[in-house]
């Protein structure tokens, strides 16, 4: 009883100096918002507009037509160009993204059921842009083929050489592979982890500062009491900005939970045992809140780094891929997509629970014997 009465007045005193704080609330609530809208539309791996150029050597129905398929949709922004123009000309100055050469007679070679050929030049400076760049100018041949191999007889009893297999494909859970769905959650386990962690580090370091730890420590407050009174509010706020950053998201993004909120939940305060030990331990070693800011923010670039987040876990190299299954960041990542996205439950994400749950029970086991020895 009188350590729940220890540990509540540190938390009504903890939260009055953040109340007090304009600078804090605004850091809390107003910059994680603006990060969510800022990067919610900035962060994405969806390809759009991309400078599209013709070469049109044969000026035939057909290509006018295929020229026509590319115009529609957001994929792709023609740019007109004289044909005389070189297309690797044209994309070393950033004219054009892709160069489409539709030779003489592809029109009459298409009408009468020979093989036809594009020439399709695309930029290869952003490998990943590229290989997305091409597959779309792929389905949009595709679907131009589609549209008149109905029309388009063959005037030789010769078979056409260009029929294609009609693909029938579906996308489960993203049916309009829209990039918000998968980047939203990411951001939101971004923020997460920059809050906890940070201002669990400042908070101790700044009483280090200011002399009041030592003259707590000499008072009869243990030192688990000291600890549970100077993190709980800092986990309370961050599981509210975890709600608000939700509510942004449905709201803005049209982004809804299909999965548990309670699970949710349950994974964001075993997650949080992570980055609030992450934090104990940077105050440990540090003597003012400049250094505790300045490692946060190291560790946290390179767990960000390594989340998956920017780039695919699988791309990165084995050894990599091995630091990346030790970081914390990259499987609760991964449990606010599979909730969000899939509504995945316990049942389908007891792997991640046991890691999230043995590395907060390790990282804040090591955290509390360092913070007892340094005191």
């Amino acid at each position: 009883m009188r350590s729940l009465k220890v540990i509540g007045s540190f938390i009504k005193k903890e939260f009055k100096q953040i109340i007090r704080s304009r600078e804090m609330l605004i850091v809390l609530f107003a910059l994680p918002a603006i990060q969510l809208l800022v990067m919610g539309f900035a962060v994405t791996n969806e390809v759009k507009n991309l400078n599209l150029s013709f070469l049109d050597y044969d000026r035939s129905a057909h290509s006018l037509a295929l020229i026509q398929n590319f115009g529609t949709g957001d994929r792709f922004r023609i740019v007109p160009v004289d044909t005389a123009a070189n297309p690797q000309e044209l994309i070393s100055a950033w004219k054009a993204s892709v160069v489409i050469v539709i030779p003489p007679g592809f029109g009459e070679d298409y009408q009468q059921g020979r093989q036809s050929h594009l020439q399709v030049i695309v930029d290869g400076i952003d490998g990943n842009t590229a290989s997305v760049a091409n597959g779309l100018v792929a389905g949009v041949v595709g679907e131009f083929h589609q549209k008149n191999m109905q029309t388009v007889m063959p005037r030789s009893p010769m078979p056409r050489l260009n029929t294609q297999v009609e693909l029938l494909s579906s996308m489960s859970f993203n049916p309009d592979l829209k990039g918000s769905l998968n980047t939203v959650p990411g951001i939101i386990a971004i923020l997460v982890t920059v809050t906890s962690m940070m201002l669990s580090a400042i908070s101790l370091v700044k009483e280090k500062e200011l002399g009041t730890l030592e003259q707590l420590l000499v008072t009869p407050v243990k030192k688990w009491e000291l600890m549970a009174g100077k993190l709980i509010p800092y986990l309370i706020i961050t599981l509210v900005q975890l709600q608000v950053a939700i509510m942004l998201a449905r709201i803005i993004f049209r982004l809804d939970i299909a999965g548990s909120y309670l699970v949710l939940l349950l994974f964001s305060v075993i997650y949080l045992f992570t980055t609030l030990g992450l934090g104990i331990l940077i105050s440990t070693k540090v003597e003012s809140q400049q250094q505790a800011m300045f490692f946060s923010w190291f560790t946290m670039v390179i767990i960000i780094l390594l989340s998956g987040f920017f780039v695919p876990v699988q791309n990165m190299p084995r050894a990599i891929r091995w630091i990346s299954f030790l970081n914390p960041l990259s499987h609760y990542m991964t449990v606010l997509r599979e909730i969000v996205i899939k509504g995945s439950g316990i049942t389908q994400l007891l792997n991640e629970l046991r890691i999230l749950g043995g590395s907060g029970l390790v990282i804040f086991g090591i955290s509390v014997i360092s913070f007892r020895k340094r005191v």
